[in-house]
């Protein structure tokens, strides 16, 4: 499996169920409600199905965003999936009930092939990564050394001092904060004008929204899945009128790319020990294959910015035993390179004060 098929979700379908109505069709799906489940699924649903048949291409989290009434409905019906956890999620249940349909078992069977293609490239990346704590130290003091100059007066200084050092800088921050969204929202013009062409998002999953995104550059125009993604986010975070919209609409206006950094291989997982090791692993490979990737195209000429969790900045410490990350194995105690040392590019955050400072855990 290539990259471009990693970042890539299955042709679907990945999800069948069918209402209590009789069908005599050979492939029909095993997942058959009562008619007192079907009568609980959304109106919606009910009315744009097609012979009490609902048929989705998403995977469970993509449900999740663009139609929450159906996620929350059809995944809480544990009882129709008893081989699970007792105490498993929405999610594990939607997969459940792809995993049981044998039209759209070949999708999840796809789906797994991902996630084991990218623990290989994960512990390809960590294998071949040269970095050592002098080489970080060194590009760290560069950084504190930029940021200490006279003559910057507010983050898009910094900004541009960065940027005549390093093709790109990552900013930092828990997914929740405000900070960075309002700061690109409201510089876009003169981020764009300081040579930046390319925003990469982690909180954007390549392979679930990167077409809808490209697309609505290209047009202005959003796409029902796109609107419902984002309006989620800005909600669930409460940015307000400086969230994910407003900076995809200040993009759009500039002429700015944007590249979703996430994508399904790199979630977090369910019910693992050592969970955070192994997003942070699945993760900062992921992050690091679209950046180099997205880098050889010619219309991504010019410096880029990053929204990164700080979870995956700096190097993340080892798990305190073996473990594997998709079948792969990871020694006790083997550090992970974040983002920002996998890309050889500071890492900062935008403090109380407007400016710009060095992630201390980068």
């Amino acid at each position: 499996m290539d990259q471009e098929e990693l970042h890539q979700n299955p042709q679907g379908p990945s999800l069948r169920i069918r209402g209590p109505r009789r069908s005599l069709a050979s492939d029909r799906t095993p997942n058959a409600l009562t008619r007192e489940q079907w009568e609980s699924l959304p109106q919606d649903t009910r009315n744009a199905s097609y012979k009490e048949r609902v048929e989705s291409d998403e995977d469970p989290n993509t449900i999740q965003d663009t139609d929450w009434p159906l996620y929350f409905q059809l995944g809480g019906m544990r009882e129709l999936t008893p081989t699970i956890p007792d105490m498993a999620g929405r999610n594990q249940v939607l997969e459940a009930l792809g995993r049981n349909d044998p039209v759209t078992r070949g999708y999840w069977n796809r789906q797994d092939a991902r996630d084991r293609q990218l623990g290989r490239d994960a512990r390809a990346t960590l294998n071949a990564y040269t970095g050592t704590p002098e080489s970080r130290q060194q590009r760290h003091q560069t950084v504190e050394q930029a940021l200490a100059d006279d003559n910057s007066q507010d983050a898009m200084d910094d900004l541009r001092t960065l940027l005549a050092r390093y093709e790109g800088v990552a900013i930092g921050g828990s997914h929740s904060g405000a900070a960075i969204w309002e700061f690109l929202c409201t510089h876009m013009r003169e981020i764009r004008q300081a040579g930046v062409s390319t925003l990469y998002l982690e909180s954007i999953r390549d392979d679930a929204y990167q077409a809808h995104v490209d697309a609505y550059l290209a047009s202005g125009t959003m796409s029902p899945e796109l609107r419902a993604f984002v309006g989620r986010y800005d909600s669930g975070h409460n940015l307000g009128s400086t969230g994910m919209r407003a900076m995809l609409e200040a993009a759009q206006r500039h002429g700015m790319r944007v590249k979703g950094l996430d994508g399904r291989p790199a979630r977090r997982p369910t019910m693992q020990a050592h969970i955070l090791y192994h997003r942070a692993v699945a993760m900062n490979t992921y992050a690091s294959q679209v950046v180099t990737n997205d880098r050889r195209r010619p219309s991504a000429a010019g410096a880029y910015l990053m929204e990164l969790g700080t979870a995956h900045t700096g190097m993340h410490p080892g798990p305190g035993q073996n473990m594997t990350v998709y079948g792969t194995p990871f020694q006790a105690d083997e550090e992970f390179p974040g983002v920002d040392d996998l890309l050889d590019i500071p890492a900062v955050s935008i403090q109380e004060d407007g400016r710009l400072r060095r992630l201390s855990n980068s």
